[in-house]
């Protein structure tokens, strides 16, 4: 059995580019970015980048793509894919793996202008992803930031409380519906 399914949180390091295929079908291109800290083995704090081309297609672009802007913090749930080519200069071959979106969230929308001129990579400065969607402090939820875990994976149902006096005579089916 194989399976191909990536996950991933980040912000939008640029505005989506969306152009046609020969055939006519609409695509849509954008780079996400996720920031992590760590420790390194000596305990310093260490920040690393990470870049990762994602592609749309569909409804998904209609629906979603043509909202987002450069900064937006998003969820692309979706598959890898891994385009291949030859160098129109050396004839070698290519390739690079790209996210293929089957699904977009906007978590937290950039408040402010758009800017004019796209910024490279190089340019982003951006926030560590963790300070970004940690929970608040014990001091409860302040008004208008996301539970992630919610958000990811739904409330968690109560359990049912066990009636304590049960006839000791029951079957398993009469333990399924009770």
């Amino acid at each position: 059995m194989n399976y191909n399914k990536v996950i991933i949180i980040g912000r939008l390091v640029r505005e989506p580019e969306i152009s046609n295929l020969p055939s006519g079908t609409q695509v849509a291109n954008f780079v996400i970015a996720y920031n992590r800290s760590f420790k390194d083995q000596s305990g310093q704090w260490k920040e690393e980048s990470h870049f990762f081309d994602v592609k749309v297609f569909g409804r998904l672009i209609q629906q979603i793509v043509q909202r987002l802007r450069r900064g937006d913090l998003v969820l692309v749930e979706g598959r890898l894919h891994q385009d291949k080519w030859l160098d129109k200069n050396t004839g070698e071959p290519r390739s690079k793996i790209r996210i293929v979106a089957l699904d977009i969230k906007l978590l937290s929308p950039t408040r402010g202008v758009k800017s004019e001129t796209p910024p490279t990579m190089e340019d982003v400065e951006l926030p560590p992803l963790e300070e970004d969607i940690l929970p608040p402090a014990k001091g409860g939820e302040e008004k208008g930031e996301l539970d992630l875990e919610k958000f990811l994976f739904g409330e968690e149902e109560p359990k049912k409380p066990q009636k304590e006096d049960k006839d000791k005579d029951l079957d398993d089916l009469d333990d399924l519906i009770l």
